[in-house]
């Protein structure tokens, strides 16, 4: 087959880099100020064999931290923590976080006009990859993070994940399992299991594993948070269930967990 070299049109659609921009305090954390960034890019490659369009964007949003006081050891985890979920670049060590978000975006921009530049193909390919990392929940004792990203490179579907990361708020301590919040583990779980098969409709003596877990077994993940209602706990896609039955959120209330906590969390 003769090899025709293809020429193809990029258009950069839009960039958007906002560094920085402080909005201060978070609730109930003196002393720790929050840094807000954004870096929003997007491209359009035309196929001019056959008029195909295809898109890539790169959208990701995080936050740095600066801690005064009591505070500062708990900014410097959350930073630690925020530069390994942000970025995947670890050949530019020498460059600034901002600068080496950038770096992924060219390399996933390039990746993509790489798949599409293939001369063989008659079709084109989407890319697109979103991330969200910031604090979302604040009480007394424990700080919360949520790490939302969608990443999609061709396929019947892309593929979204939600990561949560719980701190003791005094010295930024990761809170590994749920199980360390708790005197009385096999009670919270059975209490969760009543939770869950109340709000998908599964009878008390039916198998949960019906649509739900792969070995029939009930069970909580380590990717909990605290929310304003209650105990969040997260499954992501395929965990626990098929893709087309989408990510599952329990909530627990806290007038059910509170005989069982360790410390109760002050709100």
């Amino acid at each position: 087959m003769k090899f025709i070299q293809r020429t193809y049109r990029i258009i950069v659609l839009g960039i958007l880099f906002i560094p920085f921009a402080s909005f201060g305090q978070t609730a109930g954390i003196k002393g720790l100020r929050i840094y807000q960034s954004n870096l929003d890019k997007s491209w359009k490659l035309i196929n001019p064999g056959t008029g195909d369009t295809a898109t890539c964007t790169y959208n990701v949003s995080y936050q740095t931290y600066e801690g005064k006081g009591k505070a500062r050891k708990l900014a410097n985890r959350l930073n630690q923590l925020m530069n390994n979920a942000v970025t995947t670049d670890t050949a530019h060590q020498e460059l600034n976080l901002d600068q080496r978000v950038e770096q992924d975006a060219e390399e996933f921009r390039r990746e993509w006009e790489s798949l599409n530049s293939d001369s063989d193909c008659n079709w084109t390919y989407n890319y697109a990859k979103q991330q969200s990392f910031s604090i979302c929940n604040s009480n007394a004792d424990y700080v919360t993070i949520s790490d939302f990203a969608y990443y999609y490179t061709g396929g019947a579907h892309g593929l979204e994940v939600a990561v949560y990361t719980v701190m003791n708020k005094k010295n930024g301590e990761v809170i590994e399992n749920w199980t360390g919040l708790f005197k009385d583990s096999m009670a919270v779980l059975k209490i969760a299991e009543s939770e869950f098969r109340k709000i998908k409709s599964i009878p008390e003596n039916t198998a949960t594993n019906k649509e739900w877990f792969w070995n029939g077994l009930f069970y909580l993940p380590d990717n909990f948070a605290f929310t304003d209602a209650g105990l969040l706990f997260h499954y992501n896609s395929y965990e626990i269930a098929p893709y087309a039955l989408g990510a599952t959120e329990l909530i627990i209330p806290y007038e059910k967990l509170n005989p069982y906590f360790k410390k109760t969390p002050k709100r």
